[in-house]
């Protein structure tokens, strides 16, 4: 009985509100300088002035890229014979033999990965840094494309990272740990 009146009373509090005039509202009629204003077409988006990496940023994002492909290949050099010492590993004791050699095998694989983390780290610093010298006005250019062409790079060694990941928590779960 309470929560019905309670219930009633707010609900009333509410709709109150929202019927109750409280000032002058924007008039919806034409502004004068919306009246002769014309319709045009949106301009197409190549006219936008997309811009190209500069030279030195190019060659900073690529080099970024080839550092996490590199350790992306030691990596999944290294999954197999990680993935078999965790299914050895799988049931047996903290300490053991098996248990040991799968902890190795996962620490091994982690660092193998090191260097992903660390393009990835580097090209956040990047955007950041472009998308910073954009807001002050410092950027040449439009800094908003350059930080979404540096954002491809970003997309697909975060992907990785996180499939990474995910991969290694498979493991140690499977493992024990």
């Amino acid at each position: 009985m309470i929560l019905r009146i309670t219930t009633l009373i707010s609900l009333t509090a509410i709709l109150s509100g929202c019927a109750a005039p409280q000032g002058e509202f924007p008039s919806l009629l034409r502004r004068p300088y919306e009246k002769n204003a014309q319709i045009t077409a949106p301009l197409p988006p190549e006219t936008y002035g997309t811009s190209i990496l500069s030279p030195e940023l190019a060659a900073k994002a690529s080099a970024l890229s080839a550092r996490h492909r590199a350790a992306q290949n030691t990596y999944r050099e290294l999954l197999t014979p990680t993935t078999a010492a965790a299914r050895n590993a799988a049931g047996a004791g903290v300490g053991s033999e098996a248990w040991v050699a799968a902890q190795l095998q996962v620490s091994r694989l982690d660092k193998a990965r090191a260097d992903s983390k660390a393009a990835l780290a580097e090209l956040d610093r990047l955007i950041t840094t472009q998308l910073d010298a954009d807001s002050q006005g410092l950027s040449q250019g439009n800094g908003k494309d350059i930080a979404a062409l540096l954002i491809q790079f970003q997309t697909e060694i975060a992907a990785d990272t996180a499939a990474q990941d995910a991969e290694i928590d498979r493991l140690s779960a499977l493992i024990g740990v």
